[in-house]
């Protein structure tokens, strides 16, 4: 059931992905470099209004959704996020009246409005995802992606510029969580408030709000720096290679992070002994996947710099793109396979302090290197924090689950990532033709590799899946 859910929510992210690689590319066209560092901006901010206010409710729905006697939780932290977002405004108008010298006029008021209905879309997607509504789950995420590629653009066509966008992610957020998930919503109004679930979770919002907190210091405070010490065109560059990469392996990762976690959780309440087992294939299934994606996203890195951003982008943007792809593979690891361990034993204050220690060694490190690297410096910057995390995390939960492959998938997965490189190697840089035929030649080549080694089982399953057709 897992393996069917993944695929699910494999093919629903990945299509999200694809739409969000899209969006990204005519958003930037359109805007241009300059204009694209004013829309990044405003999406830093309200990720950090969205992590602090909002999300710590969020991932508390889908760690205890799913546990028994937690029925009326999507009530209860559905109208305390409703309270918790009454602070954003004064906060905004903080921001606006403080006017830092790299934040442009009015964007704190549109980072607040992206923050709240991303957050409210956050909320139906965690209570869909939580109660295993694969399917609603997947209209939801296509329907926003649709309705901001088609309304953005169409806003940027008439001249409505930066605060066009935000309308076009604001109006796409809302109707998608309307049309998609009306019953998230509905449990919300007709559910009972209980005091007694909001405190038996206090316990984990509060530590992973500190943990978003500071993680919005590791993921974004790069441009906050970077804003001031660099053009505003290269930071437009640095925020779109950064984007891509992000929104294309975040989604893909999260893809079987949704489908296996609240059945990680499930099992283990009910009986922890079935979570090893369990943990073993949602790892396999992973790194069959985003390993080859991440090296993928680095071999054709110029392809993608000059095929989806254009010329105005591409020379700084194929100099950070391997290394956001490195660093979006390394994020993913901890956040969706790493951290479980973490996540299971509640030990939320200890993944705070690793994200803490995390963001603080990324601020220090980025206001050395920005002033003398540019963003070259600050895109490894965020690879190697990334990669500390990694390694904190793992020494933290060491012992509660098994963090391993089989060295016979070891072996697979080894000769199908060089079987892809070296078909990629052979084949010619270029712009939409070259990209689409890189792409498809290398999946194709780790495909048919991975099949003959039997990777994750691959073989086995296709084989028996042919059976059954037979049958």
């Amino acid at each position: 059931m897992s393996v069917r859910a993944s695929l699910a929510y494999f093919v629903t992210r990945g299509a999200s992905g694809a739409l969000a690689v899209v969006t990204v590319s005519l958003f930037a066209r359109l805007l241009g470099p300059a204009a694209y560092a004013h829309w990044a901006l405003a999406v830093t901010v309200s990720a950090f209004i969205a992590g602090v206010l909002i999300q710590p409710l969020n991932a508390s729905l889908a760690r205890f959704l799913p546990r028994p006697g937690f029925e009326s939780l999507p009530a209860t932290l559905g109208r305390a996020m409703l309270i918790a977002a009454l602070p954003a405004l004064p906060l905004a108008a903080l921001l606006e009246w403080i006017a830092p010298v790299w934040l442009p006029a009015g964007i704190a008021f549109a980072a607040l409005l992206l923050g709240l209905t991303q957050g409210f879309f956050d909320f139906s997607a965690q209570f869909l995802s939580s109660t295993l509504q694969a399917r609603r789950y997947g209209r939801l995420y296509i329907l926003k992606s649709v309705l901001a590629l088609g309304l953005g653009v169409a806003a940027l066509k008439l001249g409505c510029g930066v605060w066009g966008v935000v309308g076009a992610m604001v109006a796409s957020y809302l109707a998608a969580c309307a049309i998609s998930a009306p019953d998230a919503w509905k449990s919300v109004w007709r559910g009972r408030f209980s005091l007694r679930e909001l405190a038996a979770v206090r316990d984990y919002a509060l530590p992973t709000g500190v943990a978003l907190a500071t993680g919005f210091l590791l993921q974004w405070s790069d441009r906050l720096i970077l804003a001031a010490h660099v053009p505003a065109a290269e930071l437009g560059a640095y925020s779109a290679a950064g984007d891509l990469a992000l929104q294309g392996m975040g989604l893909l990762f999260s893809a079987f992070h949704l489908a296996w976690f609240p059945r990680l959780i499930a099992a283990w309440e009910r009986d922890r002994g079935e979570v090893g087992p369990m943990f073993a294939r949602y790892l396999q299934l992973t790194a069959a996947v985003m390993l080859p994606a991440a090296l993928g996203f680095v071999l054709v890195a110029p392809d993608l710099s000059q095929a989806l951003l254009g010329g105005a982008f591409r020379r700084d943007a194929a100099s950070v793109m391997p290394w956001f792809a490195l660093a979006a593979l390394l994020a993913g690891l901890r956040c969706y396979v790493i951290d479980v361990q973490l996540n299971l034993t509640q030990r939320m204050k200890t993944l705070g302090l690793i994200v803490g220690a995390s963001a603080l060694l990324s601020v220090a490190l980025n206001l050395w290197a920005a002033p003398r690297y540019g963003i070259l410096g600050a895109a490894r910057v965020a690879a190697l924090v990334q990669g500390v995390g990694c390694l904190m995390s793992f020494a933290a939960g060491r012992g509660v689950l098994k963090l391993g492959l089989p060295r016979r998938d070891v072996l697979a997965l080894t000769l199908a990532l060089a079987a892809m490189a070296a078909a990629l190697a052979l084949l010619p840089e270029g712009g939409w033709l070259a990209l689409g035929l890189r792409v498809a030649v290398g999946a194709l080549v780790y495909a048919g590799v991975a099949l003959l080694a039997n990777l994750a089982g691959a073989r086995d399953l296709v084989l028996s899946r042919l059976g059954k057709g037979r049958a």
